[in-house]
């Protein structure tokens, strides 16, 4: 009797331990849920305008706190789109052209109607400002335009989804308002977030001597306000040659034979400036000039004999080394290369040789093939 009386009083107090488990768990704080700092999407410098803002039209379901936004000046059609904070590349829809990241703690952002993306690589990482694709009308047909979002989900990222009310680092707070169209016709600006970024890329590199006209292209990240370019001189820091410029190029051939610096500056749309150089380059497309009087030249056949000519002249890269034919072909070429003008003979049979040359210079001109010596063996 007793053993039961214990087992009841047992199943009796086990239903009360549970509920007050249940309430101390309920009294504990939930943690509230921090945003990360965003930024526009939009090019840094340029105007952009919310054509449909929140709790309106197609923003009336999980999205309502989204903006469609179009650029104030120019078609909008493949305007770079850049992340509105460091995340992962989460999520690619071709069909809408949405591209989602991830920012951690289960937040995302939702950039959608793009035109293509920069990469459709699950989890490359973007850091804030960074480029990730271009807008469009993929989903929307005829209205080239931005649709973002950012939202709340829950560990699979698609359950529970929630968007936020927006604010931007820019000094943009979007809050609820109530009604159709929350902040629709706003023209909000995206802010640099630092100085300009020059980038240079070129098959011709620095310290080398080229003959080729190579063309050096340069890119700014992080600009808008344009650039300007000048070889063998900083250009001025007044105003930009190409106002609104983002990239350019130019080409060896601007400045002629010679050993130049070019330099670059470019122009944030907050007019930070950034000064920058490539080079320095050479160009030469001259080929050496070797000036020489044939000679001749008798030796026995164990005679050891070394054979000197006159040094080519090269007035901008200089002499790399000479070609050499060594033969019995009056016209004979070959591949043989020496740096200096000399060459010890090897042992020859009985007969008559010439001996040609052709100079090389460090930008790779050849000049011509010439006979410098008749060599008779004996």
């Amino acid at each position: 009797m007793q053993m039961h009386s214990t087992r009841q009083r047992c199943a009796l107090l086990a239903p009360l331990w549970l509920i007050a488990v249940m309430l101390s768990l309920l009294a504990q704080p939930t943690p509230l849920f921090a945003a990360p700092s965003l930024v526009l999407p939009t090019p840094p410098g340029e105007p952009w305008r919310i054509i449909q803002g929140y709790a309106c039209g197609t923003h009336n379901g999980w999205d309502r706190y989204s903006l469609d936004l179009v650029q104030v000046h120019g078609p909008t059609y493949d305007a770079p789109i850049r992340a509105a904070a460091h995340g992962t590349l989460w999520h690619w829809e071709a069909r809408s052209g949405t591209i989602i990241l991830s920012h951690g703690n289960n937040f995302f952002t939702m950039y959608t109607h793009l035109s293509r993306p920069v990469t459709t690589e699950r989890g490359r990482f973007f850091t804030v400002g960074e480029v990730l694709g271009y807008a469009g009308d993929r989903g929307s047909p005829g209205i080239p335009h931005l649709h973002f979002t950012a939202f709340t989900a829950g560990a699979n990222g698609w359950s529970g989804r929630k968007s936020i009310p927006l604010t931007f680092a820019e000094g943009y707070d979007l809050p609820e308002i109530g009604g159709c169209n929350q902040h629709g016709g706003k023209v909000l600006t995206a802010m640099a977030l630092q100085d300009p970024i020059i980038t240079f890329t070129s098959a011709a590199l620095p310290g080398g001597w080229y003959s080729a006209d190579y063309q050096i292209d340069f890119s700014v990240a992080w600009g808008g306000g344009g650039l300007s370019q000048a070889w063998n001189m900083e250009p001025p820091a007044d105003t930009p040659m190409f106002p609104g410029a983002f990239d350019g190029y130019a080409r060896l051939a601007d400045m002629g034979e010679g050993w130049h610096m070019l330099y670059v500056r470019a122009w944030g749309p907050d007019g930070r400036q950034t000064l920058a150089s490539y080079g320095p380059l050479g160009f030469d497309y001259s080929p050496p000039v070797l000036t020489v009087t044939p000679a001749e030249l008798h030796i026995v056949q164990t005679q050891p004999t070394v054979i000197n000519w006159p040094a080519a002249e090269d007035a901008l890269s200089g002499v790399s080394g000479y070609r050499i034919y060594l033969g019995q072909d009056p016209t004979g070429e070959s591949e043989w290369f020496v740096t200096e003008p000399t060459l010890t003979l090897p042992t020859l049979a009985p007969g008559v040789y010439v001996l040609r040359v052709k100079p090389i210079d460090n930008a790779g001109n050849i000049g011509v093939w010439q006979t410098v010596m008749t060599i008779r063996v004996e």
